[in-house]
């Protein structure tokens, strides 16, 4: 009985995103282009015939109407998808020219074909073939803008896709400098032999441990926001050990909802580590502060995250750059979730702040 169900779930879902898919075509064309340039041809025949009507209340030739609108359409759809990638994107640009003039010869006899049967005899005269020219040269022109536009956009995508590759590379760089076996599995013999010494210095080096368990965990796998909050809070243990005069204070209020909210690893805790890469975190006058807060808004019953961080600069010379900073985490959280993800750096000489908004929507 549960298998059954689950086929039936799982077809009423089939169908559902069918569904979904037709009305997203229907009303977002430009997604598909071959798509676009049929609703085009259709806009171009209606008008055609509108504009026949207006002028001599009458519209005759229906059926040269319906042969130019249909084998106008096929023929830009082959050129669409056959004569523009051969010439510019596989460079065999003799192949394109020969299939190029095979559809212009292919159009003239079809057209005399459908002509001659339906309508009688048409000469192959040098107006014809002029006429007939001009208006596939006006189609092809259409065609080729609307081909070049969709190629810009592909090929910016792909320069966006490629350029979040590199930076998730980047991280995965960064969990992967030694074996995890390795370290863990001496780490943990390290523990077992500091616990007998000092149980509270174990319980100190079992944060450095548990950080870094989570720092080799593998980039594919999901990763959950208070996976990233608990390495967070262990980060910032660590750094209250090592610096006693540390002057920072940090806000973390965030639910047991953020178990199942997804969180790029190691993204805030880059953000965090910021603070003590180039602000001045001994300041007792202007103390560092982090504050990250989960909140369900009351309107709209959307789960908003937010991150904020405020820090007076250092005034020591430039560090040197790792190379995966805020910049390539802004990157990653927009490419993660879209127009959901909003950030904010202003930023002088002597002050930093950081204001960052995931908005997670209603359902998890």
């Amino acid at each position: 009985m549960e298998t059954s169900k689950s086929q039936l779930n799982s077809g009423r879902l089939g169908e559902k995103s069918r569904v979904l898919g037709v009305i997203d075509l229907i009303f977002k064309p430009g997604k598909q282009p071959l798509y676009l340039l049929f609703l085009i041809f259709l806009s171009y025949a209606l008008l055609d015939l509108l504009s026949t009507f207006i002028e001599f209340g009458e519209v005759d030739g229906w059926l040269m109407a319906q042969y130019h609108f249909i084998a106008g359409y096929l023929i830009c759809a082959v050129y669409f998808k056959l004569v523009l990638p051969e010439y510019f994107i596989l460079k065999r640009r003799i192949r394109a020219i020969i299939y190029f003039l095979l559809l212009l010869i292919l159009l003239v006899g079809i057209k005399l074909l459908v002509h001659n049967v339906f309508l009688g005899t048409l000469p192959l005269t040098k107006g014809f073939l002029v006429g007939e020219f001009n208006r596939l040269f006006n189609f092809l022109i259409l065609t080729s803008v609307v081909w070049a536009f969709y190629n810009i956009l592909k090929l910016g995508k792909s320069k966006y896709e490629i350029e979040i590759k590199h930076e998730q590379l980047k991280v995965m760089h960064r969990s992967m400098q030694l074996s995890s076996h390795f370290v863990l599995n001496s780490l943990s013999i390290y523990l077992s032999k500091i616990i007998k010494l000092s149980p509270s210095l174990a319980a100190e080096f079992s944060k450095l441990t548990s950080l870094l368990r989570y720092s080799f965990k593998e980039f594919e796998e999901p990763n959950f926001l208070n996976e990233e909050i608990k390495a967070v809070e262990e980060y910032l243990q660590i750094q209250r050990m090592r610096f006693p005069q540390l002057s920072l204070d940090a806000a973390i209020e965030v639910p047991p909802i953020s178990e199942e909210l997804p969180m790029p690893k190691l993204c805030l805790l880059t953000l965090v580590e910021n603070v003590f890469f180039h602000a001045d975190y001994t300041d007792k006058e202007h103390p560092c502060l982090i504050k990250f807060k989960l909140v369900r808004e009351k309107a709209t019953r959307n789960w908003l995250f937010t991150v904020c961080i405020t820090n007076k600069v250092q005034n020591s010379r430039e560090k040197p750059r790792t190379g995966f900073g805020a910049s390539s985490v802004f990157r990653v959280l927009r490419h993660e979730f879209g127009d959901g993800f909003y950030n904010k750096v202003v930023s002088d000489e002597s002050n930093y702040s950081l204001l960052l908004t995931i908005n997670y929507g209603t359902t998890v």
